[in-house]
């Protein structure tokens, strides 16, 4: 890392298994630009990489420490805002003030499931995309040997890309499994997508009808 003229270190670019989401999430969101609102944003680096593709990003996060490192990070860049709060607290935007997209990267089990997946439907604008990169607790046979399975090849690619990166925020263990995500995705928001990725990871998308308000 370099120092600034007063001596504080710049914050770099780094690797884990919820950054290896970053490339995939910004191609998906700059597609709708317009604005963005980041649910659980951390330190700022998804939102750095994220700024340059659409009009406008706010990122949302509880822990204070992270807002102000992220606000840091974020000083230079015009189009990024980030609140230190409580997703589920938020006011609910004006219809001119809901987002293209929302993202919610390796957030939603620290939160009351179906309560923050009906926030995040109300936030987002008709036509808008909800794009969560989450954890899911293993509950099952499929859910064990799968993870297992999967141990050495993420071993693999933790080495290749230079280790896991402990950067200094809260985590939790999630609470569901894979199967009570998506009944619940489904009956918040019927038609959503949910995949399971990667780096013990899975990905739900729903698109909110442009009819809806």
């Amino acid at each position: 890392m370099s120092e600034d003229a007063g001596g504080k270190k710049e914050m770099q670019s780094y690797w884990n298994h919820n950054t290896a989401f970053h490339e995939e999430l910004i191609t998906d969101a700059k597609v709708r630009g317009g604005r963005v609102l980041d649910i659980g944003s951390g330190d700022g680096l998804f939102l750095q990489r994220l700024a340059p593709f659409v009009d406008q990003v706010v990122g949302i996060d509880p822990d204070e420490k992270a807002v102000v490192r992220a606000q840091t990070r974020l000083a230079a860049t015009s189009n990024v805002s980030v609140v230190n709060g409580d997703f589920l607290a938020l006011p609910v935007p004006t219809q001119e003030q809901r987002y293209s997209t929302v993202t919610c990267i390796a957030t939603l089990h620290h939160m009351e499931l179906k309560a923050a997946l009906s926030k995040m439907r109300q936030v987002l604008a008709p036509g808008g995309r909800l794009l969560i990169v989450g954890l899911a607790e293993d509950n099952s046979i499929l859910d064990f040997v799968i993870s297992g399975l999967l141990v050495l090849p993420i071993r693999f690619m933790d080495r290749l890309h230079g280790g896991m990166q402990d950067i200094g925020v809260r985590i939790a263990d999630p609470k569901e499994s894979l199967s009570e995500i998506r009944q619940v995705a489904q009956e918040i928001l019927p038609g959503a997508i949910v995949r399971r990725r990667f780096y013990y990871r899975y990905r739900l998308s729903w698109d909110k009808p442009m009819g809806e308000q």
